[in-house]
C-alpha cells in the first residue's frame, strides 16, 4: 500500500506524471571565481602568452602610430631633407649671382637700377647705404622682406668667409642651417655694436678730460721720484698719467704716487671710468663738449681734431688759469679745484 500511495503522489488527478523541482546543486566556490574572471575578460583556459581582445586593439592603435611615424620619416626625407638640400643649392646660385654683380664694373649702376625697380614696381624703398647683398636679395624676393633679410645674412657671412658659391651649401649644413648662421651673425653684430659704443664713450671721456685740463687750476710740480714708469720696453705710453691718492678724511686728498701706464692699461682704466660717468647719449655730450671748448677758446689741441666744431689749425694753446668748467657727469659745474700739495718724505 505504501508503494501505491507513493506512486499516486507522483501522478496527477488524470494520472499524468508530475515533474518535481530539481534539487539545488552544491555551490563550487572555485567555479564561481572563474565565472567572475570570465566576466572581467579572463578565461580559465588563458595562457600567460595569450592576449585579450583589448590587448589586440591596443596593439592595433599603437601600430597606427608606428605607421604614422614611417609616413613622417618619408615626408622628412622627401620634403625636408631633400627640400633643405635644394634650398642650400638655391642659396649657392643666388650667391654666385650676387658675386657676379659685385665683381662687375657696372656694379654701382646695377644696384642703383635695382633700387629704382624695387621702388617703381613694388614700392620698396632701399637706402644707398643699404648693404649691396641685401639690395640684391630684396630685388630677388621683393615681397618677402624677412626671408630676404635672413638670406642676405647668410650670404654676407659667406662673403666674409671668402667662400665660393660651390662651397656654400655644405658650409650652411655644417654650421647647423640658416637660422643658426643668422642667429650667430645677429649676436656678433650686437656684440660689435656694444663694443663700438663703449669705445666711443671712452674716446669722449678722453676729449672731456683734455678739454678740462686746459682750464684746470690744479697744477703741481712733481719730482721724478714720485712718478713711477710702469710702461714695459716695446709698449706705447698712454696719453694720461694716473695718481694714487689717500683720503685720510674730509675733502683732503694726499697724493702718494703718480704712474705712467701703457696704452692698454690706460684704456682699461678709462673704460671703467667712462662706463660709470659718461651717459649713453653721446650726441648730447658732444654738444656740451663743443660749448666747453668754445668757452675756453679751444680751437686746436687739447683733444680737438680736424673736423671738430670750431677747429682751427694752430699750435697747442698755452696753459692758463681759467676756471674749470667740468662736463663729466655727477661732477660740480663751474667750480675751482683746490691745490694739491705733494709732501716730500722725511
Amino acid at each position: 500500500m505504501n508503494q501505491d500511495n507513493s506512486q499516486s503522489n507522483l501522478n496527477g488527478a488524470n494520472g499524468t506524471p508530475v515533474s518535481q523541482p530539481p534539487l539545488a546543486p552544491l555551490i563550487d566556490e572555485f567555479a564561481f571565481g572563474l565565472l567572475i574572471n570570465r566576466a572581467l575578460g579572463g578565461s580559465d583556459s588563458r595562457r600567460p602568452s595569450d592576449k585579450s581582445a583589448n590587448d589586440v586593439q591596443v596593439d592595433m592603435v599603437l601600430g597606427q602610430a608606428q605607421n604614422l611615424s614611417k609616413m613622417n620619416d618619408q615626408y622628412v626625407e622627401t620634403y625636408v631633407v631633400r627640400g633643405t638640400k635644394e634650398l642650400y643649392g638655391l642659396l649657392g646660385a643666388i650667391y654666385s649671382y650676387a658675386l657676379q654683380i659685385n665683381e662687375s664694373p657696372l656694379r654701382d649702376h646695377i644696384l642703383q637700377r635695382m633700387r629704382e625697380r624695387l621702388e617703381e614696381d613694388h614700392e620698396v624703398k632701399t637706402q644707398i647705404n643699404t648693404p649691396w647683398i641685401t639690395t640684391v636679395l630684396r630685388f630677388i624676393l621683393p615681397t618677402d622682406r624677412q626671408t630676404a633679410y635672413s638670406y642676405s645674412k647668410v650670404l654676407q657671412v659667406a662673403h666674409d668667409e671668402n667662400l665660393t658659391a660651390q662651397e656654400l651649401p655644405n658650409y650652411i649644413k655644417e654650421r647647423g642651417g640658416i637660422s643658426k648662421i643668422t642667429g650667430t651673425k645677429e649676436m656678433e653684430e650686437s656684440n660689435k655694436s656694444i663694443k663700438e659704443h663703449k669705445e666711443a664713450k671712452t674716446q669722449m671721456l678722453k676729449k672731456i678730460l683734455q678739454a678740462n685740463a686746459k682750464a684746470a687750476s690744479t697744477i703741481v710740480q712733481v719730482d721724478d721720484q714720485f712718478v713711477l714708469n710702469t710702461v714695459a720696453e716695446g709698449k706705447k705710453e698712454g696719453l694720461f698719467e694716473f695718481a694714487v691718492c689717500v683720503n685720510p678724511g674730509g675733502n683732503e686728498r694726499r697724493v702718494v704716487r703718480f704712474f705712467k701706464v701703457n696704452q692698454t692699461t690706460e684704456s682699461q682704466l678709462l673704460n671703467l671710468i667712462a662706463e660709470a660717468s659718461v651717459p649713453d647719449d653721446l650726441e648730447a655730450m658732444q654738444e656740451k663738449l663743443d660749448m666747453l671748448r668754445e668757452k675756453l677758446g679751444i680751437t686746436s689741441g687739447w683733444g680737438m681734431k680736424p673736423g671738430d666744431k670750431g677747429y682751427q689749425p694752430g699750435g697747442l694753446p698755452a696753459i692758463n688759469g681759467v676756471a674749470q668748467t667740468n662736463v663729466i657727469p655727477n661732477a660740480a659745474q663751474n667750480t675751482n679745484v683746490g691745490t694739491v700739495t705733494i709732501q716730500q718724505p722725511a
